[in-house]
C-alpha cells in the first residue's frame, strides 16, 4: 500500500467516525427531548391533580372531607407518579434500542473498512 493509499484510508475512516459521531449525537438529542418533554408534560399533570385538589380541600367540610380528599389525591398523586416513571423508562429504552443499533451497525460497518 502506498502513502496515497494510506492517506486515502484514513480519511475514510476519519469521515466515517465523525459521520458515527454526528449520528451519536442525534440518538443521544432525540432521547433527552423525548425525556425532557415527558418530564414536562408530568410536571403539568401533577400541577393540575395538585390544584383540583387543593380547591376541593378548601371546600372541605368536616375533617372526614378532609381526609377523603387527602386520601383521593394522595391516590392519583401515586398513580401519576407510576405513569411517569413508566413512560420516562420507555423513552430510556427506546434511547438504548437505537443506541445498540447503531453501535451494531457502526462497528461491523468500521470493521469491515478496516480490513479493506
Amino acid at each position: 500500500m502506498n502513502s496515497e493509499e494510506i492517506t486515502k484510508k484514513m480519511t475514510d475512516t476519519t469521515r466515517m467516525m465523525i459521520d458515527s459521531i454526528a449520528e451519536l449525537q442525534k440518538i443521544n438529542d432525540a432521547t433527552v427531548r423525548a425525556l425532557a418533554k415527558q418530564q414536562l408534560d408530568a410536571i403539568e399533570e401533577f400541577n393540575s391533580v395538585g390544584s383540583k385538589r387543593l380547591e376541593e380541600l378548601t371546600s372541605a367540610k368536616t375533617p372526614k372531607e378532609l381526609l377523603n380528599t387527602q386520601t383521593k389525591m394522595a391516590a392519583e398523586m401515586a398513580k401519576d407518579l407510576k405513569s411517569s416513571t413508566v413512560r420516562a423508562i420507555e423513552v430510556l429504552t427506546q434511547g438504548q434500542k437505537e443506541l445498540k443499533a447503531f453501535l451494531e451497525k457502526n462497528v461491523k460497518d468500521f470493521i469491515e473498512k478496516t480490513k479493506s
